[in-house]
């Protein structure tokens, strides 16, 4: 009996290991993109985002292309508080506490959402959402 709950324990524990270390990843990825982003280093928003990534801020939406390197709107550094979002065990988002994103002349500072998408093994960025 003992040996049977230990067993159980250590299969808690290796799984609890991995989701960690996948929610890491994230996490990773989505500072990845934002420092990128705010400081316009195309390398880093190339290597953790998708082709074109949607803004949305206010209801208003706006398009980072990656690939032709241009952003019509602009994260004004810093931000704060990431955590990440799960559906059914699985990483879809990340939310951030505090984010400034200026589109427009305009500055909209708030709680965001990064989507995310996994292809070919990495996390990518999809859209980012300003409340």
């Amino acid at each position: 009996m003992k040996s049977a709950w230990m067993a159980i324990v250590a299969a808690v524990a290796v799984l609890a290991l991995v989701a960690a270390a996948s929610a890491a990843g994230h996490i990773e990825a989505a500072t990845k993109f934002l420092v990128g982003w705010g400081k316009g280093s195309w390398e880093d928003v190339a290597a953790t985002a998708a082709e074109k990534v949607t803004v949305s801020v206010g209801g208003k939406e706006s398009t980072i292309d990656v690939a032709g390197k241009k952003a019509e709107a602009t994260l004004v550094l810093p931000f704060k508080g990431l955590s990440t979002v799960r559906e059914g065990g699985k990483v879809t988002a990340v939310t951030v506490e505090e984010i400034t994103v200026k589109v427009g002349g305009e500055e909209k500072k708030g709680k965001g959402t990064l989507s995310l998408e996994e292809k070919d093994g990495k996390t990518l960025v999809t859209k980012v959402t300003v409340e």
